[in-house]
């Protein structure tokens, strides 16, 4: 069983053996979806493009939607495997960040996500493992057909991160689908899109996993919809959104003309409990 802790609670050699593995996946693992013009990375990045309606778009669209919490937990456990097999090690999990800044809660250091971006070179990040200049993460897939190279950030610059407050208003949410009052429709506007425009830069666009932050951060929130979960069991834990549970719908990862970036099919009954797909968090 796979366990995944705050990034605050790693130690120096957990967060460089991550830190390698996402190198490895970048640089010295080819594509599924593009043998021989991307990586493995860059295949997630493709994936989640596509599911918000660029490139080769998904059918259904997974965000705004009821499909968002089970779609992005398969996006993020295939993700995590995809890392274990590129390191060799299978005790690597995706950490979360619970989007605090003071001290180890602030990931964004040099020795682990790296800083912010440099507003004399258009928002280009220029410290961490991520930069262009170390060689080893290279921005190959983009919202067009062509792009920046770099991972660009601009912190803080588009709004502010969520309060507790909120994060606690969410969870009291009685149902998982609601137009108002709903985990998924509180949550994915209140928690989830605040941090993709306080970040800035790559994680605005629909390529956001550029931006190795974004896994983290939806880590939280697939642990977030496991404290939900947990704290409203006589709630469905899914519901689509004409009212019925909808276990039964089919998550989709690729259109018909690309190939499938994995062998194994999901419907939403098969992401409603982490257990199910063999991790679960240090603190639910």
């Amino acid at each position: 069983m796979d366990i995944r802790i705050n990034h605050r609670d790693m130690t120096p050699d957990q967060k460089s053996r991550f830190i390698s593995a996402i190198l490895k996946l970048k640089t010295e693992v080819d594509s599924v979806l593009q043998p021989g013009t991307q990586s493995r990375y860059d295949d997630f990045v493709q994936i989640h493009k596509n599911s918000m309606g660029r490139g080769n778009p998904l059918s259904p669209n997974p965000h705004a939607s009821p499909l968002f919490y089970p779609w992005h937990r398969v996006l993020l456990r295939q993700f995590e495997w995809a890392l274990q097999s590129a390191a060799g090690d299978s005790s690597i999990t995706i950490p979360y960040w619970n989007w605090q800044l003071t001290g180890a809660d602030n990931p964004f250091t040099s020795d682990f996500m790296g800083g912010n971006g440099d507003s004399s070179q258009q928002q280009r990040v220029t410290s961490g493992p991520f930069t262009v200049e170390a060689g080893r993460f290279n921005v190959a897939v983009w919202d067009t057909d062509t792009g920046d190279t770099s991972l660009r950030r601009n912190l803080g610059q588009n709004g502010g991160l969520p309060p507790p407050g909120v994060v606690i208003q969410a969870l009291n949410s009685v149902v998982y689908w609601d137009e108002t009052l709903g985990w998924e429709n509180v949550s994915e506007a209140q928690l989830h899109n605040p941090v993709h425009s306080w970040i800035g830069g790559n994680m605005t666009e629909a390529s956001s996993p550029n931006d190795p932050i974004f896994f983290l951060h939806h880590c939280y929130l697939d642990l977030l919809w496991e404290r939900w979960r947990q704290q409203h069991r006589n709630a469905l834990p899914f519901m689509s959104s004409s009212g019925e549970a909808g276990l039964n719908e089919v998550l989709v990862f690729h259109p018909i003309n690309e190939p499938a970036p994995w062998a194994r099919a999901y419907a939403v009954r098969d992401t409603l409990d982490t257990q199910a797909l063999d991790y679960t968090y240090a603190y639910v």
